[in-house]
């Protein structure tokens, strides 16, 4: 079964992030600030219930498996819902309590197959005060370029990503993350590339989809 690459993306994402920050600087972080825990838990709330909108009462194929980290083993549960093929939702439980989420990725595709919309949001193990990482993708498709900009839960920008084959027969492979996009050194967001990738793309702010639909 083909797996869609902004799936494997956001797999490496889910792989790296609890190591990259230590649990007690996440704790700090989110210490005392509760409108920031309020509205990402808000977001993977409703993120699981856009899952469940679109898997509830369907014929899907399912693929449950147990996930491990490098330092914790056999940590979640991970069930995959696909539609013909296509991923449509994953969402993982912690294994000791599968009532407890720690990771849901939803995605929205159109009439032809393609995402258009993905929900992203991730919690660290042992630590479900808020989600760690939260991320609301919004894809755009030009000939054969597939470009998408992603934010966070509270609406800022953190990534812009464009791959696939220009007009000019060149291949085209452009990620940018949140510096990138604030200090655009290398001047790429003013390449011809990066103009055919984001043509027509008016998706600069999150708008109505910080609600996951």
């Amino acid at each position: 079964m083909t797996v869609h690459p902004v799936f494997l993306k956001y797999i490496a994402l889910i792989l790296i992030f609890p190591f990259m920050f230590s649990l007690a600087s996440a704790t700090e972080a989110m210490k005392g600030d509760n409108k920031h825990v309020r509205v990402w838990n808000k977001f993977a709330d409703d993120s699981l219930k856009l899952h469940k909108k679109l898997t509830d009462g369907k014929k899907l194929d399912v693929e449950t498996s147990i996930g491990s980290y490098a330092n914790v083993k056999d940590f979640y549960i991970e069930h995959r819902y696909f539609d013909n093929g296509r991923l449509i939702s994953q969402v993982q439980w912690e294994k000791d309590d599968p009532s407890i989420l720690h990771t849901i990725e939803v995605f929205v595709h159109d009439k032809q197959g393609r995402v258009i919309r993905d929900f992203m949001a991730a919690y660290l193990p042992f630590y479900h005060n808020a989600p760690t990482q939260t991320l609301i993708s919004i894809h755009h498709y030009n000939n054969e370029l597939h470009a998408f900009r992603s934010f966070d839960a509270s609406g800022d920008i953190v990534l812009e990503r464009c791959t696939g084959k220009g007009n000019n027969g060149q291949s085209v492979n452009i990620l940018l993350d949140e510096d990138d996009l604030f200090n655009d050194d290398d001047n790429i967001m003013t390449s011809a590339d990066y103009k055919e990738c984001f043509a027509g793309f008016k998706q600069d702010r999150l708008g109505k989809y910080i609600v996951p639909q």
